[in-house]
């Protein structure tokens, strides 16, 4: 019988490997920072510099290849909400009518 490895062990590993690689990530832009800086000669230029072309390329991303997603994602939502209030209207009919039974059911057993 072979024995597998438990999910706990992958979920702590996945996680030492997400840590290490976003703080590489943080040392390489930490790098690249100091490096510009002492090719402008300014600390403040160079973290503006790479913060704009960061944010560019963010949101060159997002218009290639996410926005799709994201309005899929939101047409979704919104037609759960609709359904989620058909089903609120429906439930308050259906409340409604039952309340009616019962009280006319109240005045013909209380006569």
């Amino acid at each position: 019988m072979e024995n597998k490895p438990s999910g706990g062990r992958f979920i702590a590993s996945l996680l030492f490997f997400g840590t290490t690689a976003a703080i590489a990530i943080l040392l390489l832009l930490a790098a690249l920072v100091v490096w510009l800086s002492s090719v402008t000669g300014s600390f403040i230029a160079s973290a503006l510099i790479l913060g704009g072309f960061f944010a560019l390329l963010a949101l060159v991303i997002y218009l290639l290849a996410i926005r799709d997603a994201v309005d899929h994602i939101r047409s979704q939502a919104e037609t759960v909400y609709e359904v989620a209030r058909a089903a609120q209207t429906g439930y308050e009919w259906l409340a409604g009518k039952v309340s009616l039974f019962l009280r006319l059911r109240e005045e013909l057993h209380s006569k």
